[in-house]
């Protein structure tokens, strides 16, 4: 059973994770808790009550106190991560089933504007669209965004160049200030290392977020078979220092992928690209543009490449990507917003 990124597993527990990886180790799958079992939820599917996690610490904390067995220790990644083993999956939910179900019989006024929404994108066959979050699970309510899936690095870019001509025909808008003053207090909860200004330019420049209707969509990219990463083998990952760099970027077909992948040329001929976990920076440049990064250096074993690591937390506070030449004042170096 293949599972890839933004597919979702509810587990023997009826806990519900979102697939955050395209390579796993052999005997787990690399996910995320999004939902779990509560008598204090607020959402319901099967005749339970679901309690959506209250960000990545939160799902750590409740993970390592009930379900220790679902942390993994990715030693060759430096890090810790959230995995479900492969024997206690019930069942594994793919986001282009989802959507073809909905084409064919939309349930409700949510997936009633999905069915629409699939529509505006003619250009890109059904097998290549999809939908994942809350509404993949059965857990969304009237009020829950729509998290739009796209399968292919061309057809996403396709999706993209649409979204800009949906725009400009009305039939699409973009998000309105507040909306984006509300998703910029969420990506930064407390110190931040772009300015509001500096982060609204960047979102709109993406063309991957808009409203049809009452609803706000997200244009989400999976790469599919395009590209073939074996994170499970010999490779390994050692952190270096924190690092400042300055770089031209030479092929940013990654860039919306997860992590955002950035080939860059810079002055370390030993640096070959930029990687971000940080839903922020993706797509936060282009082939073409120069960029300031400030993350951590990490040597790629057994390779022997080197490449800027940025979102070391879902926060990255002291990290960012960023134009050279920025038609903005840049927030880190002249002040740091708070926020609360």
């Amino acid at each position: 059973m293949e599972f890839m990124l933004r597919d979702f597993i509810i587990t023997q527990e009826n806990m519900i994770f979102s697939v955050v990886s395209y390579s796993h180790p052999e005997d787990r799958v690399i996910a995320f808790l999004r939902y779990f079992p509560s008598s204090r939820g607020d959402r319901e599917r099967d005749e339970k009550k679901y309690e959506k996690v209250n960000g990545v610490a939160h799902s750590f904390k409740f993970l390592e106190r009930n379900f220790p067995e679902y942390i993994f220790k990715a030693t060759n990644l430096n890090t810790k991560l959230q995995a479900v083993p492969l024997d206690k999956i019930e069942e594994h939910l793919s986001p282009r089933k989802r959507l073809r179900e909905i084409v064919r019989a939309p349930g409700d006024e949510v997936e009633e504007y999905i069915k629409k929404l699939s529509s505006l994108f003619p250009e890109i066959p059904l097998e290549n669209k999809g939908v994942t979050g809350s509404v993949l699970v059965g857990l969304h309510t009237s009020t829950s965004d729509i998290d739009f899936v796209i399968y292919g690095i061309k057809e996403h870019s396709k999706a993209r160049r649409r979204l800009k001509e949906l725009f400009g025909s009305g039939e699409v808008r973009d998000l309105s200030r507040e909306d984006w003053l509300k998703a910029y207090k969420k990506r930064f909860p407390s110190e931040a290392e772009l300015s509001f200004e500096e982060f609204l330019f960047y979102e709109r420049r993406k063309y991957h977020k808009g409203v049809f209707g009452s609803k706000i969509f997200d244009l989400l990219m999976v790469h599919g078979q395009e590209i073939k990463l074996e994170l499970w083998g010999n490779m390994k990952f050692r952190r270096l220092s924190k690092y400042i760099l300055k770089a031209e970027v030479v092929d940013s077909s990654l860039a919306f992928d997860y992590p955002a992948v950035y080939k860059i040329s810079c002055s370390n001929s030993k640096i070959k690209e930029v990687v971000s976990f940080t839903h922020t920076y993706a797509g936060q440049a282009f082939e073409g543009e120069k960029i300031v990064a400030e993350g951590y250096l990490e040597e790629v074993i057994p390779e022997g490449h080197l490449r800027i690591l940025v979102g070391t937390t879902r926060e990255a506070i002291g990290e960012y990507i960023k134009l050279d030449q920025s038609p903005l004042p840049f927030g880190r170096g002249l002040f740091r917003e708070k926020h609360g």
